[in-house]
């Protein structure tokens, strides 16, 4: 049985978990199937915690991406009114998602990434696997699916895999707008947040009720002005930052809840990432908990044909040491979703509760 490692998706989570296998001199050979045509990534930013940062030590590229992203700084949560419900100085970092993508692609091995072909399920074949593509079967010692929510991997694991719309999409965007600090802006049942990203750049992220799928304002700069409208009369920086947006970086994603994994492994497989445990968008951690997932994996895979780097081994310890940590992150995401969601009142109650408990909330 050949020592290939087969990862479905080229996205953080698979590119980190490649990355970090090569970076520990892991013999271990990966190839990564993308149905994308090319290198890609949408959402403009990400900001990443502690254990995120931590992760990508791990990997080998913590430095440079600490060089290329911006220190957060303090923010704050206020209701639309203006008041202050919560003052936060948290030791996160801000980068670009396609500096991100790129320096993770760059700790790849060459030829490590086949565009333009996806992975459609599998079978078990012995101690290995048989990975379905929409090319050509490919025989792998294991296959691990990073190809996110609407995963292949995962409904394979767990047919039926159920999914609901939130009852709202989720926009973000790129701004040029100066003088920006950190802010989340809540009311109405409606959020808009900006993160700093350096030399007056700045990434913002709106949330809004709205049907699935909505129509009427599908262009970015028809975006831009439906946002205009459904925020008018918010206090500064709102209009500003939307006026300076550049209709380019836009984009809009109805935010969907999936059904939880039974489980995450079948003997030689698993998942991991958003393919594993999707999340809401509020509190900016599916692409951070995707590295934790890609750096612990990567060291309990060790070394192929030992008993430490035996595949099915690796992939339970995996389960064991990630699900509940990141359910627990998934519930946060959500609460913190329904917070939003929730009458002023509700808002500003959340301003008793004590920041070291929205901390431990998020260790992941």
């Amino acid at each position: 049985m050949s020592e290939e490692l087969v990862i479905a998706g080229a996205g953080i989570a698979g590119l980190a978990l490649a990355a970090a296998l090569r970076h520990a001199g892991s013999a271990w050979s990966c190839r990564l199937l993308d149905e994308r045509p090319a290198l890609g990534s949408t959402g403009g930013a990400i900001t990443l915690w502690p254990q995120a940062l931590a992760a990508l030590d791990r990997i080998g590229i913590g430095a440079a991406v600490r060089a290329a992203g911006h220190p957060v700084g303090p923010g704050t949560v206020r209701t639309r009114s203006g008041r202050v419900l919560r003052t936060l100085d948290l030791p996160l970092l801000a980068v670009r998602r396609g500096v991100l993508v790129e320096l993770l692609y760059a700790g790849l091995a060459p030829g490590s990434v086949t565009f333009g072909c996806a992975v459609t399920g599998y079978q078990r074949a012995g101690a290995g696997v048989r990975v379905q593509t929409s090319t050509r079967p490919l025989d792998a010692a294991a296959l691990v699916g990073a190809d996110g929510f609407r995963s292949r991997v995962a409904r394979t694991l767990q047919p039926g895999l159920r999914e609901r719309y939130a009852g709202y999409p989720a926009w973000r965007g790129l701004t040029t707008a100066p003088g920006l600090t950190a802010v989340q802006l809540w009311g109405e049942r409606q959020e808009l947040g900006v993160v700093p990203l350096g030399a007056d750049l700045a990434y913002w992220f709106a949330t809004a009720r709205e049907p699935a799928g909505a129509t009427g304002h599908g262009t970015a700069p028809d975006q831009l002005a439906h946002l205009a409208r459904a925020f008018r009369d918010w206090p500064d920086p709102v209009a500003r930052v939307l006026a300076a947006t550049d209709p380019a970086t836009v984009s809009r994603v109805d935010v969907l809840d999936r059904e939880r994994l039974r489980r995450w492994t079948d003997g030689p497989v698993v998942v991991l990432g958003d393919a594993a445990h999707p999340m809401r968008p509020h509190l900016g951690q599916g692409g951070g908990q995707a590295l934790v997932d890609a750096a612990l994996l990567a060291g309990l895979l060790g070394v192929p044909g030992t008993p430490a780097g035996r595949p099915a081994a690796a992939f339970a310890a995996f389960e064991r040491h990630r699900r509940r940590p990141t359910e627990r992150v998934v519930r946060a995401s959500r609460a913190a979703s329904l917070l939003v969601d929730a009458p002023a009142v509700v808002h500003r109650l959340s301003a008793l509760v004590p920041d070291r408990w929205v901390r431990r909330a998020l260790r992941g």
